[in-house]
């Protein structure tokens, strides 16, 4: 069986937010190296194909990383096993293997499980041609950092073994053309269209449309020529990059080793002691964080206040800075990124008195499309006429 697939691929230090083929799959960006399958009883392989990304075990053939069988996500993140993770500040993302297997690994989970869905039985080989948009943080992208990371994807081929309990489905996935680039620059073309391509719309706008009384059926047409600093709260930095219309204005290149996993990492030991464990990674803590059901939420969040506090101070120190070189000419401060849930709080206070200071419209996405906003705009971008002009001259050059 035969797929082209096109991917949005947000690597995140704390979450994978990937959309293959139309389908967004959110898992904990770990993944960890083992010897052996899980599985010691036959189970039969269609009862893994429903929620295959929580149980997810691959062997990964390829040039661009460590070959082996690996437990990924959640399945990983579960197992007991010593997790592999992107250390926060630390790894540059283009040298880890981390995001390489676990990028495989979902490409090919979603190909098994469209051939499933279409065939009604489980597939015994796929081939996969991909295009695909990812990102680097703007702290670490530069053409050669970005040029490196495009090339472990696209100059070789990668076989992946998907194991659906003792079955295995054997996936080679060839990128046709992979673009990087810099995270929360593709946040525009989410924020004006939706996923099927009509002007975007609903609850995401609703506090900014009341906020600033602007007109009836207002949608993502608003921020065809808008000037935006973006503000991308993730688990290891924050990007402040500025666009304008659909442009990318390099001169305002920003970002910082700020955000919400520096926070956690410095809750971590007393979150530790208050739950009387010798340690826990720092994604258990996480999706603690996420589930205000959780045993352990209150003593997650009264750990975690006062560092939130301190990361959220320098995140305005840096907005600060960038209005200052744009001599305050920004219509829009639009805050996402999974460290704005935690931090909302704390941050949009702050935010509204220095945008209200500085006659600026501010629009922080709403929790439930926060996390997701940089792998709908790759998922765009990817579709769209900018990449396909790209890949094009690509194409061309390396004709000539």
């Amino acid at each position: 069986m035969q797929y082209h697939f096109f991917v949005g691929n947000d690597n995140g230090n704390s979450e994978h937010d990937i959309i293959v083929d139309g389908r967004l799959i959110q898992q904990p960006n770990v993944n960890c190296g083992v010897d052996l399958l899980p599985w010691s009883e036959e189970q039969p392989p269609e009862s893994f194909i429903k929620n295959l990304q929580d149980q997810l075990v691959v062997t990964i053939d390829s040039p661009s990383a460590r070959p082996g069988m690996y437990y990924i996500g959640k399945f990983a993140l579960e197992s007991g096993e010593l997790i592999d993770n992107l250390q926060v500040g630390i790894d540059q993302k283009s040298d880890m293997d981390l995001p390489i297997v676990n990028t495989l690994a979902q490409i090919a989970a979603v190909a098994v499980q469209k051939a499933f869905e279409e065939k009604k039985k489980i597939p015994t080989d796929i081939e996969i041609k991909v295009d695909m948009v990812s990102a680097l943080p703007i702290t670490q992208h530069t053409d050669e950092s970005s040029s490196k990371f495009e090339k472990r994807y696209m100059d070789a081929t990668h076989n992946v073994t998907v194991h659906l309990g003792k079955h295995r489905v054997a996936v080679k996935i060839a990128f046709d053309f992979t673009k990087v680039i810099p995270e929360a620059t593709p946040v525009i073309f989410a924020l004006q269209k939706d996923l099927s391509g009509e002007w975007r719309e609903g609850d995401i706008f609703e506090e900014f449309v009341q906020t600033y009384g602007l007109k009836e059926g207002f949608n993502g047409s608003y921020f065809k020529d808008k000037k935006i600093l973006h503000t991308d709260i993730g688990d290891g930095s924050t990007e402040y990059p500025i666009t304008e219309g659909n442009k990318f204005l390099r001169q305002f290149v920003q970002g910082s080793h700020h955000g919400a996993g520096y926070a956690i990492e410095e809750a971590l030991d007393e979150f530790n002691k208050l739950i009387h464990l010798a340690e826990s990674p720092r994604q258990f803590f996480s999706d603690v964080l996420k589930n205000p059901n959780h045993k352990y939420y209150a003593r997650a969040i009264k750990t975690l206040k006062r560092p939130l506090e301190a990361q959220a101070k320098q995140i305005i120190q840096n907005i600060r800075k960038q209005l200052t070189k744009s001599r305050n000419e920004i219509d829009i401060i639009c805050v996402y990124g999974g460290g704005s849930i935690l931090m909302r709080s704390v941050l949009y206070p702050m935010l509204k008195e220095l945008s209200d200071e500085r006659e600026i419209k501010l629009l922080y996405i709403p929790a439930q499309y926060a996390v997701t906003m940089n792998a709908q705009g790759m998922d765009a971008f990817v579709r769209g006429k900018i990449y396909e002009a790209l890949k094009n001259k690509a194409k061309k050059t390396a004709v000539v």
